[in-house]
């Protein structure tokens, strides 16, 4: 596994991560197609976690989502599941406000939950890999799932290997490790897939492809959609056309063979553990 050296400390980890879009990105996103395409592929990994439930025939009844950014994971998940008591942790507490307009009860610390009933599900996407310990983070944030509850996570997947830099990322994923960590604190039934466009392909991108590129996203930031919008397999789901437009070139929805820009993860807690003491799974 690759992971950043040194890690920073966990104070210095921690107020950064209080501030996280404006330490990171500068803000949150404003943009009408970047706001698009975070819809977007929030809606795509509702379906896949919808997918592995009812494969698995888990009943979700609660979800604690980690990191919850725009909230555009739970607005697709509670529109098709609207009975669902939805839970977060946010540590970037300028989220609080519109986190809370939407429903969603937000808590401090995983702790804090130690009143609140079991989970049914945990959702991290792009949260595990600005960790320190992987293991103990996954721990406590999975201490309430219920066992037989579902994990989802995304992470990049050795995205050092196609960006130019390598954003506030500590860790650095792969299926190997993935598998190992989930596998080594109690998980099973462990699904993993990669998705978007191969790491061959992203680091042979061509001038071409890059200003191509660049010109769709200028397109599409003047309101010129509809060449970029229709539906193929795979963005059925996406009803909005400039959301199709937006995600379809990242092919987010096009499970890969080799490994791609993101992995996904999903698995089922098999039985209810402690802290693994003294334990760093790598």
């Amino acid at each position: 596994m690759a992971f950043a050296s040194p890690m920073p400390a966990d104070a210095a980890l921690a107020a950064y991560n209080a501030s996280y879009f404006e330490s990171a990105h500068g803000g949150g996103p404003i943009n009408p197609v970047l706001i698009a395409f975070h819809s977007a592929i929030n809606l795509l990994r509702v379906a896949y976690v919808d997918r592995y439930v009812d494969a698995n025939g888990v009943r979700v009844q609660s979800v604690l989502e980690v990191g919850p950014g725009g909230g555009h994971f739970a607005k697709h998940w509670l529109a098709r599941h609207p009975g669902t008591s939805y839970l977060a942790i946010e540590a970037d507490q300028s989220l609080h406000a519109a986190l809370r307009g939407q429903g969603i009860q937000l808590f401090e610390r995983p702790e804090d939950l130690s009143e609140e009933p079991l989970l049914d599900l945990v959702v991290m996407s792009h949260v595990l890999e600005h960790t320190a310990d992987p293991s103990a983070f996954l721990l406590a944030m999975t201490a309430r799932l219920r066992s037989g509850g579902v994990l989802f996570v995304e992470v990049p997947c050795r995205d050092w290997e196609h960006k130019p830099q390598d954003e506030p990322h500590l860790l650095f994923f792969d299926k190997a490790p993935m598998a190992r960590l989930l596998g080594d604190l109690e998980f099973g039934k462990i699904q993993l897939s990669y998705h978007g466009r191969e790491i061959g392909d992203l680091q042979s991108r061509s001038w071409v492809t890059r200003v191509g590129g660049a010109i769709r996203s200028r397109l599409l930031g003047r309101g010129v959609v509809a060449p970029f919008a229709r539906t193929v397999r795979g963005l059925e789901s996406l009803e909005d056309p400039l959301e199709r437009a937006a995600v379809a070139p990242y092919q987010a929805h096009i499970e890969q063979s080799k490994p791609a820009w993101w992995l996904r993860a999903a698995a089922l807690k098999l039985s209810d553990i402690g802290p693994v003491s003294g334990k760093t799974i790598l």
